[in-house]
Formats: C-alpha cells, sequence, structure tokens
C-alpha cells in the first residue's frame, strides 16, 4: 500500500516522474518518454532494491525541496547536484536514510544536467500505456501528464525489503563516469547518409559541436558546420530543400540535419515521424552520455558499426547488478 512521502515545496527546473519508458505505442505517434540516463536510474533503483525499471524522479539542471512526510530510503544518481538533508551535506550513488519531518534540498547540477531520485518502494502513480513516465507534450503519465509543482504530494509504494536492509549500499566508484565527462557521442550512420556529400560526413564526424540552449527531452540540437547535400532529383513528395525526404519513421537517437544546419538528436520524447534526412543514429547506450551535457558544452560525434554499439549496451546493462554495490 503505498503512502504520502514527499511534499514538494519547490519543484526545480523541469522535474518529472519517470521509469523506463512505454513500448510499443511509437507507431501510433506516442514517443516511449522515460528516463534519459537509464544507466543511473537503474542503478539508483538497484541501490533501494526496487526493480530496474520502477519509477523515479528525474531532475533538469536545478533540482527541487521536499519535506518527508514518512521515514524511507532513496538513492540520488547521475548529475552532480547540491544536495543538502536539513542543511547538511548529502552524497550521491549510495542510499540515504531519510526520517519524517525532515527537509531534503537538492540545488543547481555542478557537474552534469539530469539527476534522478530513487526511493525504497517506487514513486506511485497510475501507469498509461503500461508505463508511469511523464510525456509533458501528451500530458500522459507521472502526475497529471506534467512537471511537478509546489504543493504536490508524491505517493511511494511498499519496499520489498525492511529500511534496515537498505542502508549502507553503495556504488563502485569504478564504474562510475565523472558526470559529463564524457563529450564523445558515438553514432551509426544512416539510414540516409547517402544523401550527404562524403566530405561532409568527414565534417559531421570530425568537428566540434556546441550543445544549444534550445535542448531537451524532445531533442538535442548542435551547432557546428554546414553540412552539405547530393545532387537530386527535383521531388513534389519530398520538398524542393536536398535536405528534405518523403516522411518516414524516426527512432529514438536519430540524427536529423534540416537544411545541412544543426543537427537534431531525438530524445524519448522525439517525434515519431519526419521529413528530413537522418544522417546517422545515436547508440542506445549513449542516451545516458546526452543526457548529462547542458547547454554550451562542446562535443563531438563518433562513427562505430552496429556490433560495437550492441557490445557497449550489453556492458553498460551489465555493470547494473549487485557485484558492484558495496555494503
Amino acid at each position: 500500500m503505498s503512502q504520502p512521502t514527499f511534499a514538494v515545496i519547490e519543484p526545480g527546473v523541469f522535474t518529472t516522474i519517470q521509469d523506463l519508458g512505454r513500448k510499443g505505442y511509437f507507431a501510433s505517434g506516442i514517443p516511449p518518454s522515460g528516463a534519459m540516463d537509464r544507466f543511473a536510474l537503474r542503478m539508483g533503483n538497484l541501490l533501494v532494491k526496487n526493480p530496474l525499471g520502477e519509477a523515479g524522479i528525474e531532475m533538469t539542471a536545478i533540482g527541487m525541496k521536499v519535506k518527508i512526510l514518512q521515514e524511507t530510503i532513496i538513492a540520488l544518481t547521475g548529475a552532480e547536484f547540491e544536495v543538502q538533508l536539513n542543511g547538511n551535506s548529502l552524497p550521491l550513488w549510495e542510499t540515504v536514510h531519510l526520517r519524517e519531518g525532515d527537509l531534503l534540498y537538492i540545488g543547481k547540477a555542478k557537474k552534469g544536467w539530469r539527476g534522478y531520485v530513487c526511493v525504497a518502494g517506487g514513486i506511485d502513480v497510475p501507469p498509461i500505456l503500461g508505463s508511469k513516465s511523464t510525456y509533458t507534450l501528451g500530458g500522459l503519465g507521472g502526475i497529471r501528464g506534467r512537471m511537478l509543482k509546489k504543493g504536490d504530494v508524491i505517493n511511494v509504494g511498499s519496499s520489498r525489503f525492511s529500511l534496515e536492509a537498505l542502508k549502507g549500499r553503495r556504488t563502485k566508484d569504478s564504474i562510475l563516469l565523472e558526470a559529463s565527462s564524457e563529450r564523445e557521442l558515438r553514432v551509426v550512420l544512416g539510414p540516409q547518409d547517402d544523401h550527404v556529400k562524403e566530405e561532409s560526413i568527414e565534417v559531421f564526424l570530425n568537428s566540434d559541436y556546441k550543445v544549444s540552449i534550445r535542448s531537451n527531452r524532445v531533442g538535442y540540437r548542435f551547432e557546428g558546420p554546414q553540412l552539405f547535400f547530393k545532387e537530386r532529383a527535383e521531388s513534389r513528395d519530398a520538398g524542393l530543400d536536398p535536405s528534405n525526404i518523403v516522411d518516414d519513421g524516426n527512432a529514438i537517437g536519430a540524427i536529423q540535419i534540416p537544411g545541412g544546419k544543426e543537427p537534431i538528436c531525438l530524445g524519448p520524447d522525439g517525434v515519431t515521424m519526419g521529413g528530413y534526412v537522418k544522417i546517422a543514429c545515436l547508440i542506445a547506450a549513449d542516451m545516458d552520455r546526452m543526457a548529462q551535457l547542458k547547454p554550451k558544452d562542446i562535443m563531438r560525434f563518433k562513427n562505430v558499426t552496429v556490433d560495437e554499439a550492441c557490445s557497449i549496451l550489453e556492458k553498460s546493462n551489465a555493470n547494473v547488478t549487485e557485484e558492484n554495490i558495496l555494503k
């Protein structure tokens, strides 16, 4: 049975409830949503012994201030935020014991961009289409499909373990990258890289890009050099601009290049169809890296094979095990 556990005093900038996303509705125009940094959410859930896909709270840039309404255990993962409990600093990537009446303050992100609060028992909100994740553009999931706001009371489910059994659990440092330390996003070229001039593909893979201030969960925009397209026959259906194609399905992580300017990498709330050339697709494991890039960060794209992408994802998933928890 769930209990009111967090009373929101300050909600932060863009704070939502997210699990690992809703599957099976992309063809109907509904993106999966879910945590951008899936590793951070899964590791947070492991620390508090929840199912790995349980819902937590995702914070962007600035965290939240909450009053604790009942005793519980949480884990804070992801970006390095300023965190205080009753005015005292708190560690990240380990379990923390909270008591009724405590004040938890999560301030600005000092390194990285997105942080997660996972709580023993998980956030208790009604699943919509099989997921608790918030899709704000569609008004689905979370608390009435929106960001958290002042005055919200967040219910938490019952933990399968005693709070005593959850105390003192900590993630091994060896599997953690410093938040935002990786400024390289690995991609697989295609499906329409054949529309792009070879020299522009080289430019794409060998140039510095700056993260745009307009980046968000729908798509990350990258400011960099102009890219050029091969000549093609005019197509009334595709449009006259060489970056236009006949609309087709997108993938989460697809990198569109409208007009050859400002590549846009689709995030978990990304649009399901589009009419722009997609030069490449971000590998699944590196959505975690992109989630921690903040506006004005400088980064690069790196080409990998499909086999390499699968291997990187398998390694990342394999890190989220009890073998990497200290107690």
